[in-house]
């Protein structure tokens, strides 16, 4: 292992980024969808400084009960204290953590690093959101003067919601949806909010993110048996639907669904499809002015030619350099080397290296928190 750290050391020379640290993870037996994510998660800055920074706090105040979310800043913590530059740690307590918390993880089945991920957020923000309830009646509770004279203000009446919170994981991943429902009789428009932590992007051959998103926004019909029920004409009419992004996240996470059900085999089959992800991408199908811009700082690829076997990898932007992480074994790339992850322009093909979950930072000023 010290000789792929060196190897990787001497490609870097004095380039290496002051106080940055890049190592492998260790393979318990099919944790590579597990590994993928965790170094794509790492090399999310934002994510990583307010995770470490969580974890500082919550060890002075010693809280100490073990979760998900403790055992992820642990690791993290782990990789960037370490004294040397390269190397490989075992993310072992995390796994026995992730296995013990969800039953779907515990076989030594392929599992989904799409599945993986979103498990993954939401868990964090759980414990979060717990976390900062906790902390809320236990300051209401020590002040009861308090409660009483702000008691009108805040009553909930006839079910009102309560402000949902925004974590710090919420501030970094989460994006809104706006549902636009148009009946073709009155002309109303419904619109309908929903938050995403990420976008899962139905695909087609020879096809780009770009073409992909105009797809999951385009307008849809509804008539026939799919009328739409409009409060206003107060009966069922033909109407037009489409989707869009009210607000985009910093982080922008996409999934491309490669993996699709065919009834006639009765099975999922992968799509080799070749879907091109740009380095620098454009999100037009906002509902604010400005385009915003992003850019690729990580790939989860999808190694294999079918959804019930195979490998993840992950490619990653670090401080303007492309690095190769295949659980243990972490080498430089050339940024080209990206474009071989594309997927395949024929339907049978021996590349089966394929792009899967794509992470995108905000480059503009509009939307960063």
């Amino acid at each position: 292992m010290g000789a792929t750290g060196s190897k990787l050391e001497k490609a870097l020379g004095d380039q290496f980024p002051e106080g940055e640290r890049y190592f492998g993870l260790e393979n318990f037996g099919n944790t590579c969808y597990c590994n993928s994510v965790l170094q794509a998660l790492y090399f999310c800055v934002p994510f990583r400084e307010q995770l470490l920074d969580y974890y500082s706090n919550s060890k002075s105040i010693g809280d100490a009960e073990e979760n998900l979310l403790t055992c992820l800043a642990d690791l993290f913590t782990q990789i960037s204290s370490q004294k040397k530059k390269t190397g490989v740690i075992a993310p072992k307590r995390f796994v026995q953590r992730l296995k013990k918390q969800n039953e779907i993880f515990r076989s030594y089945m392929h599992q989904d690093a799409h599945e993986f991920l979103n498990f993954l957020l939401n868990e964090l923000v759980d414990i979060l959101e717990k976390e900062a309830h906790a902390t809320k009646s236990d300051a209401e509770s020590s002040s009861p003067l308090e409660i009483i004279s702000n008691g009108p203000k805040t009553g909930q009446t006839n079910g009102a919601q309560k402000e949902p919170l925004v974590t710090w994981v919420h501030k970094n991943f989460q994006g809104l949806l706006t549902n636009e429902t148009r009946c073709l009789r009155c002309e109303t428009v419904t619109a309908r909010d929903e938050t995403f932590l990420d976008l899962s992007l139905d695909i087609e051959q020879n096809s780009s993110i770009t073409s992909c998103l105009k797809n999951f926004s385009s307008t849809e019909t509804l008539n026939a048996e799919d009328k739409f029920f409009c409060d206003k004409c107060c009966s069922l009419q033909e109407a037009q639907k489409r989707m869009k992004i009210k607000k985009p996240p910093h982080i922008l996470v996409i999934h491309l669904k490669r993996f699709k059900y065919i009834e006639q085999l009765g099975r999922y089959k992968k799509l080799l499809y070749r879907v091109v992800f740009p380095l620098e991408l454009k999100l037009s199908n906002t509902m604010e002015d400005a385009d915003s811009e992003y850019s690729l700082f990580a790939v989860v690829v999808h190694v294999g030619s079918g959804p019930n076997h195979g490998h993840y990898v992950s490619l990653v932007k670090s401080h303007n350099h492309w690095l190769f992480f295949d659980d243990e074994n972490v080498e430089m790339i050339d940024e080209s080397v990206v474009q071989t992850f594309f997927g395949s322009a024929q339907e049978y093909s021996s590349n089966t290296d394929h792009g899967y979950i794509l992470f995108y930072e905000s480059i503009g000023t509009g939307n960063k928190s």
